[in-house]
């Protein structure tokens, strides 16, 4: 615990590498722009990159248009770009050791190194920051990240391009085996040293960010259980990665509360929030920030925030209200309540931004609607890597399915462990297919096995989370269940996800015409049948998510800028991908009052509420009421029967 003034990751100048991570929703942006703003004044003479690697970018909205200083550049990475640069750069290298080291001819080559891989944001924006880390050029790179789940896969990512770096080097092996035999010698060439470069820049990077005196991780969080939850978890995996985690930073503190109701409840869920926080980070330095009344974005807003910075224990953050408040009188949760989606719809989707309320308005809506269809069977999952469902519902909820209530189961897919399978399964069929060509052993069979053990190596990173959701749309042709409520993914991954079947798709015809070119060489049975499968999976689940019978998605939001911003690119997003979007939630909202705190709030709200209500289209658009953080079956149950009419 921290008796410093200030967070030291904000004078430190041997910081090179300085994350900001969390869940969704948190603050994360805010707290970057502000610390990369101080960093560049601080030290005019050095030179800062401020990076987003979240796909659903915020970096301009958080400077509202603002041009930053000369010595601070700002960046959002785009992974289609990046991945066009990358190819424009290494292509050549990559083909050619495709031709020498594996049975593939040119053609075969060029129509993998043309797909569009699925999972390729968290790659591209890792390989920018190795780009930048080896040129030097930067005093430090500030990155603001992904919500957590999607940020531990970028930071896993060296481990795996390592293996990656191996399996190329495998596909060299019999090329240099040959030339040896044929030549007596052989030469390294280009294509040798890309790889010996590709390695040290991982090698370089890698110990970047095992090193706690250049690099470091600060999560950012809330003073409530479910943030706790996940900055847990996220501390517990970021320790296991090796990276230091020294400060964590907890956000939107209520310094003053008003004698209404709603001020007493917001103290009192702080103070106990707060404790929580105090006890599960006793070893790491805490630091709080203040609820602002309107959202710091721009200049001058972002270079005041780490001025309100203090250490989280000795804060003079409230603890009014704790004492009963005064009872107040009952009023709706919900204004404009719409009804619930017909008994046709198959898949319904709650997307939006992070932090807005996602998982406990899917966990709601699920429990209301088992609880209205009497003989029909719900069941509620998610795809988002930082799973939150056990913890709304308070229940253990994991990768095969739970009950949760009557009518209703829930899952967490484990996209690791559905990959697992695949690659056991592979390795077995492997091991026969070699063992069947035997009679034929030689230096070159032995060189090609090794090449055949380490392609799922290369396999695109996608590729897990699209065997979990298929396991979703095998239920859908068991007709186990009626009804499937999908808790999303926060915006960026979630329109990856959607754009994810139709690459998976010409993904699956380029290896399936592979496998019948070479069905002599080497045949995969049960490989083969799977990826079959696996490829009507992926046409039902595409030809459902045009389907407008069938699927919906249920955009949530907050009445704030940067989440309007983000509604409007996922609503355009919807429009151009043809998925309906017939319903949208304004969750949080702060009821209008004559308490000058709540009133401040509500004012700095009403702009917005106002311009999401003039572009829904005819949409309905609900506005839920900001309460206590609904969590446990009981009371999503009761959240569940104010929010549809």
């Amino acid at each position: 615990m921290s008796t410093l003034a200030a967070p030291d990751f904000l004078l430190d100048a041997e910081l090179r590498l300085l994350f900001f991570g969390g869940k969704g929703g948190v603050g994360k942006t805010t707290c970057a722009s502000a610390c990369a703003l101080q960093l560049a004044h601080s030290h005019p003479e050095r030179l800062y990159v401020l990076v987003s690697t979240d796909p659903a970018h915020s970096l301009l909205d958080c400077f509202s248009g603002a041009l930053p200083p000369a010595n601070l550049t700002l960046r959002e990475i785009d992974p289609q770009a990046c991945l066009l640069r990358f190819k424009a750069l290494h292509e050549d290298h990559l083909r050619t050791i495709a031709l020498r080291g594996t049975f593939l001819d040119a053609s075969d080559i060029g129509q993998l190194v043309d797909l569009s891989m699925p999972g390729m944001d968290e790659m591209m924006a890792l390989l920018e920051i190795v780009a930048w880390v080896k040129e030097d050029r930067y005093a430090c790179i500030v990155v603001d990240t992904a919500p957590a789940g999607h940020t531990l896969r970028m930071l896993e990512l060296p481990a795996m391009m390592v293996q990656w770096i191996a399996a190329l080097d495998a596909m060299l092996a019999k090329h240099r085996y040959l030339a040896r035999v044929y030549r007596g010698s052989y030469r390294s060439d280009a294509v040798d040293d890309y790889l010996q470069d590709a390695a040290a820049d991982l090698t370089g990077l890698q110990a970047l960010l095992a090193d706690a005196a250049r690099c470091r991780f600060v999560p950012v969080m809330l003073a409530e259980e479910l943030s706790l939850h996940i900055t847990r978890g996220l501390v517990a995996e970021l320790e296991r990665l090796g990276l230091c985690v020294r400060d964590i930073v907890v956000n939107r503190l209520l310094a003053e509360a008003a004698a209404c109701p709603a001020c007493l409840a917001r103290a009192r869920q702080q103070s106990l929030g707060i404790a929580q926080v105090l006890q599960a980070f006793a070893q790491h330095r805490l630091w709080g920030l203040p609820l602002v009344y309107e959202e710091p974005t721009g200049l001058e807003a972002l270079a005041q925030l780490w001025a309100q910075v203090r250490p989280l224990s000795h804060a003079v953050w409230t603890t009014v209200g704790m004492a009963a408040s005064p009872a107040a009188t009952p009023q709706p949760f919900v204004i404009h309540a719409p009804a619930l989606p017909p008994e046709c719809t198959t898949l319904l989707m709650f997307a939006g931004k992070g932090g807005v309320g996602k998982t406990t308005l899917a966990c709601a809506t699920a429990l209301r609607l088992a609880e209205e269809r009497p003989g029909k069977e719900v069941l509620l999952f998610s795809i988002d890597p930082a799973h939150s469902l056990a913890a709304c519902l308070e229940l253990p909820v994991g990768p095969h399915e739970v009950r949760v209530a009557a009518g209703l189961s829930a899952i967490e897919l484990d996209a690791q462990a559905e990959y697992a399978v695949l690659k056991q399964e592979y390795a077995s069929e492997l091991k026969g297919v070699f063992k069947r060509e035997s009679a034929q052993s030689g230096v070159g069979l032995a060189f090609d096995r090794e090449v055949m053990e380490r392609m799922l190596d290369v396999a695109p990173l996608g590729l897990d989370e699209v065997l979990a959701i298929t396991r979703i749309v095998d239920l859908m042709d068991r007709r186990r269940y009626d009804t499937f409520v999908l808790d999303t993914a926060p915006t960026g991954h979630l329109l990856r996800f959607l754009e994810m079947p139709e690459l998976i798709d010409q993904w699956l015809k380029t290896f399936f015409a592979l496998f019948l070119k070479y069905r002599q060489l080497f045949w995969f049975e049960r490989i083969t049948q799977t990826m079959v499968t696996l490829s009507r999976r992926i046409k039902r689940l595409r030809r459902m998510l045009v389907d407008a019978q069938q699927a919906a998605l249920v955009l949530v939001s907050i009445p704030t800028e940067m989440a309007y911003a983000e509604s409007a690119d996922l609503l355009a997003a919807c429009a151009r991908m043809g998925i309906a979007v017939p319903l949208q939630f304004i969750n949080l909202v702060d009821r209008p009052s004559h308490c000058p705190v709540c009133a401040l709030v509500r004012r700095s709200q009403e702009p917005v509420l106002e311009k999401m209500a003039a572009t829904a289209a005819g949409r309905p658009v609900a506005q839920v009421f900001r309460q206590d953080e609904p969590r446990g079956v009981e009371r999503l149950r009761a959240l569940g029967r104010e929010l549809y009419a």
